[in-house]
């Protein structure tokens, strides 16, 4: 069946998520015709949302981010603009190529704080195949990131309240 209306998309995307066993959230959103949140992987404590902006009829954004860990934010802060320049850099050029973008939030020093990934398709490309696809690539994303952080600045120690599996 091919989608073309807000309805069908909202209607078989709500499907898509409850056979595949998702925990989904329908949020409030005067911006979106749907914006729905859910946990992937299932079961975890990441999320995802699954977003049709009103101002752009037929397009699908799936987002997620994270947020970097203070330890790592303090690291970034204390580091030389030259070298916080070149791993920035690096970020950059291992992720250019991908299927998702991504946008890293700095302050006004230069100082990322979170990484936000998107995937962007519209309605005729809609399949349950296809927004998988997505899904997978910005966790894949957040994966690396979480990875590159970890590897760079160690692992941070997270208090109580803030432990989320996959913080950067």
């Amino acid at each position: 069946m091919e989608i073309t209306t807000v309805e069908q998309a909202k209607d078989a995307i709500a499907k898509w998520l409850k056979e595949n066993q998702h925990a989904v959230t329908e949020v409030k959103d005067e911006n979106a015709s749907f914006h729905f949140e859910i946990d992937y992987p299932i079961g975890s404590q990441k999320r995802q949302r699954i977003i049709q902006p009103k101002e752009y009829p037929g397009l699908m954004v799936l987002l997620n981010g994270v947020s970097l860990a203070p330890d790592h934010v303090q690291k970034l802060k204390d580091m030389e603009d030259n070298k916080r320049d070149e791993f920035y850099s690096e970020l950059r050029n291992d992720l250019i190529f991908l299927e998702n973008s991504y946008d890293m939030n700095l302050d006004e020093q230069g100082v990322a704080k979170q990484v936000q990934f998107s995937y962007e398709f519209y309605f005729d490309a809609l399949t349950k195949t296809q927004m998988f696809k997505g899904l997978l690539l910005n966790h894949r994303t957040l994966l690396y990131i979480v990875t590159k952080f970890n590897d760079k600045f160690g692992i941070p120690a997270m208090p109580k309240e803030h432990e989320v599996v996959g913080a950067a």
